[in-house]
């Protein structure tokens, strides 16, 4: 599996949205805020 490395802030606010140490589900949520924040159309089929 491949690493990322990220500022120790930006890990922070991962854990802090993080419901029960659930990182992975954060980050999509994350990931998902952001396109949507920045490419809405990248969504629609």
């Amino acid at each position: 599996m491949p690493q990322i490395e990220v500022s120790e802030d930006l890990y922070r606010q991962i854990e802090t949205e993080s419901v029960e140490g659930d990182i992975d589900t954060a980050l999509w949520k994350m990931v998902g805020a952001y396109r949507r924040a920045n490419n809405p159309e990248a969504d629609r089929t």
